[in-house]
């Protein structure tokens, strides 16, 4: 592909990682990463560059058996969480390993993360992986790939998330959509019964929204400005 799309991917997984720390759905650690299209390579982050201070120059290029191809490694320990899901579904083009602590809790509470809020209709079945470690071995990011399955994300107990995407922006609005919706739920628990979405709404949800395909991208710029007035980007 171009040197300039190559570029223009680069910075937008920058700005990926600086604007998911500022909505605490990565922190110190958790990392995004993106396939090159028409290729069987990714860019992610070093593992141990702050995610505050990612440049487009830090990334590295790795191939999906997680070999190191270019850059100043080494990549992140869990680097085959990535890789798994790339080898799984050709379709995903971007994914996140992120710690959201709202999203989280409900790996360790017996309260299913059940959809509440209209943009979460795509989130009516959340798989939790049952794996509590850090998945380092291709046959552990394999096993969370098969718990992914078709999903858009998926919860690892008592660790965090895997939210995959077709593009940089989907990725980024799902990631932020999954703790928004694990957000009002919670604080919801303080109102009463619960009135979780059920399945006419969803059928119904799934219908409006995929009459627009702009909602990612306009969720995207909106944070892409608010990170720059926060000096985030």
């Amino acid at each position: 592909m171009a040197n300039g799309d190559v570029a223009r991917l680069r910075e937008q997984v920058v700005q990926c990682t600086r604007l998911l720390m500022m909505e605490q759905v990565i922190d110190f650690s958790g990392h995004v990463s993106v396939r090159l299209p028409g290729t069987d390579h990714i860019l992610i982050q070093p593992r141990d560059t702050s995610r505050a201070a990612l440049t487009a120059d830090d990334l590295l290029l790795v191939d999906l058996d997680g070999q190191l191809l270019e850059g100043e490694g080494p990549a992140p320990s869990e680097t085959a969480l990535h890789t798994s899901v790339y080898r799984a579904r050709p379709d995903v083009s971007a994914v996140c390993h992120g710690h959201p602590p709202v999203s989280t809790l409900f790996t360790i509470a017996d309260r299913p993360l059940v959809p509440v809020r209209n943009f979460a209709y795509r989130f009516a079945e959340m798989p939790v992986h049952p794996d509590t470690t850090h998945i380092r071995s291709r046959d552990q990011g394999d096993a969370v790939a098969r718990t992914l399955a078709s999903n858009d994300a998926c919860l690892l107990r008592a660790h965090g998330t895997v939210v995959v995407g077709k593009s940089i922006a989907e990725l980024f609005v799902a990631c932020i959509d999954v703790e928004e919706n694990a957000r009002s739920l919670l604080y919801a628990t303080a109102l009463g019964p619960l009135l979780p979405l059920q399945r006419d709404e969803i059928a119904q949800l799934a219908e409006s929204y995929g009459r627009a395909d702009y909602r990612a991208g306009k969720v995207w710029e909106h944070f892409l400005t608010k990170g720059r007035h926060a000096g985030v980007l």
